[in-house]
């Protein structure tokens, strides 16, 4: 029988969650239920994605999913929709074939990264007609999502509709990219809405992404130039092209469609709760110089590790991880097993000191609201 996991002395900001408000059934319950249809009660979902289904997931982001749903406990609904014919969790149980482009409908999606578009394709539709947050199977969630940004935008008489994680600087260099990775909305979000349709008019006539950085509605903001500073200057078209939902993203921030009276920087500044996503979402990432193997073997460290010097920098890792950063991105839990605690634990605060709400004070990434230049087919970006 396992031993209790005591959290060790120099965790000073984690505590035990209370067990109620944890999910504690068995990884086989939990995925029994991941596999049915859940009808949609609320607006608290989670949505994510695996074209083949849950059955057919890498077991290190089953395990990472798994833990969404125990950290969230029963206020949260998560689901993982697919694009398996007669599946509980297809695409088209949440929502209709019109949202998507002739390529998605037909199934001629071709190209290297074919299911991650697929992803970025039904993201959004589900995030307006259901409302709920959108995380990528690879995030490794540390805090609860109530305390991370839903409570803001749900609050009485919040001014919120959206919640971005703001990563200036490491798509475009201009303040103001955030992630597609995770997300959060209001049901009926309008500038949901507008992203998708942006971005739905790119695959006009595409069966892939191949060449869209050429695209008018991207030539409006520009390629995704930060990625020039992480050594890939030769790649930064083809990244511009892999991450165009981001860039067309960036571009409805700052559209001003005098057409429909859509002003996007309006929008940004008064409606969308900030979340600074770079020390909350890739602190792992930065304390490792960006070193996937050296974090990979930092959380699968066993607690009974022999190596005593290993164990004690791998602990005092993960302890900086859980008490500064609420998310995780990008980065698969391998192995529950291996690194099991019997267990959880959350920040006293819920939250790394950096994140929150920072749209008071937008000049701490770079002053205003960027001055990114754009026109064109769409309405025109604001000068």
């Amino acid at each position: 029988m396992e031993s209790e996991f005591q959290i060790p002395k120099s965790a000073t900001g984690l505590r035990e969650i209370p067990h109620q408000l944890l999910d504690l059934r068995s990884d086989k319950d939990i995925i029994a239920q991941l596999q049915t249809f859940q009808p949609i009660t609320s607006e608290k979902n989670v949505w994510a994605f695996w074209d083949k289904g849950i059955d057919k997931m890498y077991p290190s982001y089953r395990c990472t999913v798994l833990n969404w749903v125990r950290r969230l406990g029963p206020s949260w609904t998560v689901r993982i929709v697919d694009l398996v014919d007669d599946s509980p969790n297809n695409i088209y149980n949440y929502v209709g074939e019109e949202w998507f482009p002739e390529c998605f409908v037909n199934e001629t999606m071709d190209g290297r990264h074919a299911p991650q578009h697929a992803a970025d394709l039904v993201r959004l539709p589900l995030l307006f007609e259901h409302g709920g947050v959108w995380m990528d199977v690879g995030n490794m969630l540390h805090t609860h999502l109530d305390a991370l940004f839903w409570d803001a935008l749900t609050a009485p008489g919040s001014q919120y509709e959206m919640a971005a994680w703001i990563i200036s600087g490491q798509i475009r260099k201009q303040w103001g990219s955030f992630g597609n990775y995770m997300l959060a909305a209001r049901k009926g979000c309008k500038f949901i809405e507008n992203w998708h349709n942006g971005f739905k008019a790119i695959w006009q006539g595409r069966t892939n992404v191949d060449g869209v950085h050429t695209h008018p509605l991207i030539k409006d903001i520009g390629l995704a130039d930060g990625m020039a500073d992480w050594g890939m200057e030769d790649k930064v078209k083809s990244m511009s092209d892999y991450v165009s939902q981001m860039l067309i993203g960036d571009r409805t921030r700052n559209l001003h469609d005098v057409s429909t009276g859509w002003n996007g920087r309006e929008f940004f500044e008064n409606k969308v709760f900030m979340v600074e996503g770079i020390w909350n979402g890739i602190l792992g990432a930065i304390k490792t110089d960006y070193n996937g193997y050296k974090q990979v073997e930092m959380f699968t460290t066993r607690l009974d590790e022999p190596d005593l010097e290993k164990r004690a920098k791998a602990e005092a890792f993960v302890i900086e991880m859980l008490e500064k950063e609420p998310h995780v991105q990008g980065l698969p839990q391998l192995s529950r097993g291996s690194t099991r605690s019997g267990r959880s634990c959350q920040a006293d605060s819920g939250l790394g000191p950096s994140a929150g709400d920072v749209r008071g004070d937008v000049s701490i990434w770079n002053g205003a609201l960027g001055t990114d230049e754009g026109g064109g087919t769409v309405g025109a970006a604001e000068e």
